[in-house]
């Protein structure tokens, strides 16, 4: 099976303007044009965004961010217009991380709008999902889980993408396994699609991926891809599961 595969580069709040660069470069080298099953998206922090724009130009990079306000303009101190990020081609964002959930006391209702804002220009919104360490323990992460694919997306989409990242395993070296990915995966895509009248859904895991689980955890859950975090940022390792990624 030649399986199509996104690996999203979460990038944070981490690599200056000289190391952002270095590995773009670096990355740009090991695009393989040839490879047309894989797509990578890089989501920089924002003052990076119009230089990471220029290097990755007709190359097989793709340009991601990681939010937007839900208004095209107005009074919001310190956010930033999904026109900006459109202006500098922007095809992904990032919404609803639970850093932002957390940090930021982003609701549900405001990732819901962010999404709106999103698709009406034309930029394609990566919806992150995920429970908390007690509710896996507890049994209610799939109501959890759930409620905010209900609150968080329109119905009657043609194309939904969303990242499920157990907030546990963000960070900490810890996975879930295989089979527990698969059923958010499997339970998901059923709600999308009785639910939410969604016609195509594309399912991402994110929580502590590096090149040593990336292969089994793509194969072994049948995932469309991966939102990559702290690896995202190490040469190293983002170079090892680009061009390691092994899905046919």
């Amino acid at each position: 099976m030649n399986k199509n595969i996104l690996i999203v580069s979460n990038w944070k709040m981490n690599l200056n303007l000289k190391e952002s660069l270095s590995l773009i470069e670096t990355l740009k080298k090991q695009v393989d044009t040839k490879r047309t099953n894989l797509t990578h998206v890089i989501c920089p922090q924002f003052l990076l965004i119009p230089e990471v724009s220029k290097l990755i130009e007709n190359t097989n990079l793709i340009l991601g961010a990681q939010d937007c306000h839900y208004q095209l303009n107005g009074s919001f101190t310190g956010d930033s217009s999904i026109t900006i990020l459109k202006d500098f081609s922007c095809k992904y964002v990032i919404l609803g991380h639970s850093e932002r959930r957390s940090y930021y006391n982003e609701t549900n209702l405001t990732v819901k709008k962010k999404s709106k804002i999103c698709r009406e220009n034309g930029i394609q919104p990566i919806i992150c999902v995920g429970e908390s360490f007690i509710r896996r323990k507890d049994g209610s992460y799939m109501n959890f889980i759930l409620n905010q694919i209900e609150e968080c997306i329109e119905p009657n989409l043609d194309e939904v993408i969303v990242a499920y990242e157990p907030i546990w395993a963000i960070g900490t070296g810890e996975t879930p396994l295989n089979k527990e990915i698969n059923e958010v995966k499997e339970k998901i895509n059923l709600f999308l699609k009785n639910s939410k009248n969604v016609k195509s859904a594309k399912f991402l895991y994110g929580g502590s991926v590096d090149s040593n689980n990336f292969n089994e955890i793509i194969i072994g859950s049948d995932s469309d891809g991966a939102l990559v975090g702290g690896a995202s940022v190490k040469e190293e390792e983002i170079t090892k599961i680009i061009t390691n990624a092994d899905f046919n």
